[in-house]
Formats: structure tokens, sequence, C-alpha cells
């Protein structure tokens, strides 16, 4: 059984991936927080179409990457934690903490690293937030990501069967907080303590800077406190306030041939504008 799941984990993951969106969808269209500006259909596409575009890159890497780990490296069975015996649910509560923490800075050193933020910027550069905004990533932000993650998980050593469990919940969480809705103040009170909901995670998406500087987590908002990253602001001021970036508010912007050049655009040529 264990062997035919991570056999179509591929499949498993992106059908939590898109289901995960369209769940999101659902929701956000029964109940919205922020009004959607008219004609979103277009929007929705090209982010759409860019996660594709981004995913058929990294699966396409998937396999060279597995061959150099496990035959060109000689790294089959390594990392920590094959050399302890602790089960399924110890060995995933680990990696999902590990990984977090790794994704908690990467994220962090893309806010403060021009270069990197020139990739980044362009999952901020939409200017409402929905739920396929968690689709928005310029392809090379998810190459980047498998650079810095692969020699992580290298170091542990984490059952392909654990990693699936974390990437299927990865994929899920961040679908669900991008979504335009609220889960309301008491519930959001508790649960923002735990995981990153839409209202943690919408003041990050803000267009001003000390915002946009926080709330860094994509899961676990612990780190956060942790290293004093998180802010807040309430559902209400969040209907009004702005999103996106300063610039790149245009709508041709959200077109997939714009998206896929933003990092190179003229724009950012001004350290006021690199910024944020």
């Amino acid at each position: 059984m264990v062997d035919v799941i991570i056999a179509n984990s591929a499949q498993i993951l992106l059908g939590t991936v898109f289901g995960g969106v369209a769940l999101a969808m659902l929701i956000e269209s029964l109940s919205p927080l922020r009004a959607e500006p008219k004609a979103p259909l277009m929007r929705w596409l090209n982010n759409i179409i860019l996660s594709a575009v981004g995913y058929t890159i990294i699966f396409s890497m998937a396999p060279l990457v597995s061959i150099l780990i496990a035959r060109v490296m000689g790294l089959e069975n390594v990392g920590l934690l094959h050399r302890f015996e602790i089960g399924y649910i110890p060995s995933f509560i680990l990696t999902l903490l590990c990984l977090e923490f790794v994704g908690y800075w990467l994220h962090r050193v893309s806010h403060s690293v021009p270069v990197l933020w020139r990739i980044h910027a362009v999952h901020h550069s939409d200017v409402e937030m929905d739920a396929t905004t968690s689709l928005r990533h310029h392809p090379l932000e998810h190459v980047i990501s498998a650079l810095v993650f692969v020699p992580a998980l290298i170091a542990l050593g984490s059952d392909p069967l654990v990693l699936l469990g974390y990437n299927v919940i990865h994929a899920a969480v961040s679908a669900l907080n991008h979504g335009n809705y609220s889960l309301g103040q008491s519930v959001d009170r508790v649960l923002r303590f735990l995981i990153v909901t839409p209202d943690f995670h919408r003041v990050h998406h803000s267009s001003e800077q000390r915002y946009t500087d926080s709330n860094h987590a994509s899961k676990l908002p612990m780190f956060d406190y942790l290293f004093r990253t998180a802010t807040k602001c309430t559902a209400e001021q969040q209907k009004t306030m702005p999103l996106g970036l300063t610039y790149f508010r245009e709508r041709k912007y959200s077109r997939l041939d714009q998206l896929l050049l933003m990092p190179f655009l003229p724009k950012f040529a001004n350290p006021t504008t690199e910024a944020r």
C-alpha cells in the first residue's frame, strides 16, 4: 500500500494543490472578506498557468535529482532520521519543524536579498489575495526552493511517505491561508498561534513594507513569534488594506508573459522601489 502511495505521489500532490485551491475558492465565493475587483477570471487563469509552468519544471527536474542523490552521490539511507527508528509520527513532527524553520529563513532572506526579492516579488505583485495567489510563484522560485530544501532533506533523511505527508499539508495550508475569507475573530485568535490563518498571512501581502516584512511563516506561526516578526491587523482593517506592491499594479502585470519577465524588468532598478 505504501509503495502504491509513493508511486502516485506526484498525482496526490497535484490533486491536493488544485483541490485545495478549489475548496478555498468555494469558501471565498460564499463569504468573501474583500470585494473582488471586476473581471478576475484572467488573473485567476494566469496564476494557474504560471503554477503549471513551475510544477512542470520541478517534476521534470525530479528524476535527475533522484539519480544524483541515490546513484551518483551514493547517499541512499543517510540522514539523521535513518539513524534512529522513531516511527512515522515523531519523524513527521521533526521533518515539519526542520523544514518550516528552513522555509521561514528562506522566506525572510527572499525579502532582503535584492536578486531573490526580484523573483519572490512575483508572488507579492498580486494586487488582491485569493486562493489563486498561492499558485503565483515564478518558476525560478521553485528552483531556488529545491536547491535549498534538497540538502536539508538529505541531512534529515526523511522517509518518502513522511515527506509526501509534509508536502500535502504544505499545499493544502498554502491554498487555504491565501483565501479571501476570514475564519472569524474568535477562531482566528486561537488558531493563529497554531497554524497560519488567512488573516495572519494576508498582513504579509500588504503594500506597506512594515507589514510585508512580517508574518513570514507558511504553516507554523511559531517561528514568527519566536523571532519577533509577527504582526497583526484586524479583519476589518484587512477589508480595505492595499495589497500587492507599490509598483507593478497595472492589470497587464498579471499576464503570464509579464509574470515570467517580471524579475528582469527595469522597475526594480530604482533602489527605493526595490525595497518595496
